[in-house]
């Protein structure tokens, strides 16, 4: 176990960047033997994404849920058949699927069973992390995939209720939200940005990684937690 004392490096939606990825760790101090957490979005448009899940998973790193995770676990349910019914279309033409399914073939074929130990894994993240040694203005770090907006005070509530229904649909999808819940510092990706967005009580740090086709810009983002320290990398994929 990392040292809570050491800082914990928060990164941004990584979107099958593996290359930049481990570029991007490079820059931290201690490199890839950091205190590292991903706010989600490990997989889809990039061309890698069997391989990132493969490294978050192997180092142990933590991670929480995203909405692109999310994607995936219905589709392996669908492999499964434990769900009726999944948007295929929609995952594979406008979310990314395709080229995360693409990494999971050898020769062609589709590897279902590491496709499926994937996902069960995926399953086990949470939809947030506290850490409560780790502060800032006397504000605790919570990392999430979205920012966490009014819906924090339900995260407690059954998970059948609609305030935690609401909490979980907010967590993983919400966009362009803002609200202060005093006793936290939320970090979060989900929508991508020119540059992070540093607010009193709030970080968002998606840079858009994956779009390097339609912005040469294109970065991804780690915040060094408590010292507020932004790295960049720009995208370096084939």
């Amino acid at each position: 176990m990392k040292d809570s004392k050491e800082p914990i490096y928060i990164i941004g939606d990584v979107h099958g960047c593996y290359k930049t990825l481990l570029a991007l760790i490079e820059q931290f101090p201690n490199k890839q033997n950091s205190k590292i957490c991903f706010v989600g979005d490990l997989i889809d448009r990039g061309s890698n994404s069997k391989a990132v899940i493969d490294f978050v998973r192997d180092n142990k790193y933590d991670c929480v849920l995203g909405n692109h995770e999310k994607y995936f676990i219905e589709y392996s349910q669908y492999l499964e058949k434990k769900l009726s019914y999944f948007d295929i279309k929609n995952w594979f033409g406008k979310n990314g699927g395709k080229e995360t399914i693409n990494s999971y073939r050898v020769n062609g074929i589709l590897d279902e069973v590491t496709l499926l130990d994937h996902s069960k894994w995926l399953q086990s993240l949470p939809l947030y992390l506290e850490y409560k040694d780790m502060k800032i203005k006397n504000r605790y770090l919570v990392v999430s995939h979205s920012h966490v907006f009014d819906k924090w005070k339900y995260k407690d509530y059954p998970r059948d209720s609609k305030e935690y229904i609401s909490f979980e649909n907010t967590v993983l999808n919400s966009r362009f939200k803002n609200y202060d819940n005093l006793e936290i510092f939320n970090i979060y990706g989900h929508t991508p940005t020119q540059n992070p967005i540093l607010e009193d009580h709030k970080a968002s740090i998606d840079l858009g990684c994956c779009y390097k086709d339609i912005d040469a810009n294109a970065k991804l983002c780690a915040l060094e937690f408590p010292s507020m320290k932004i790295f960049t990398q720009s995208n370096i994929e084939d």
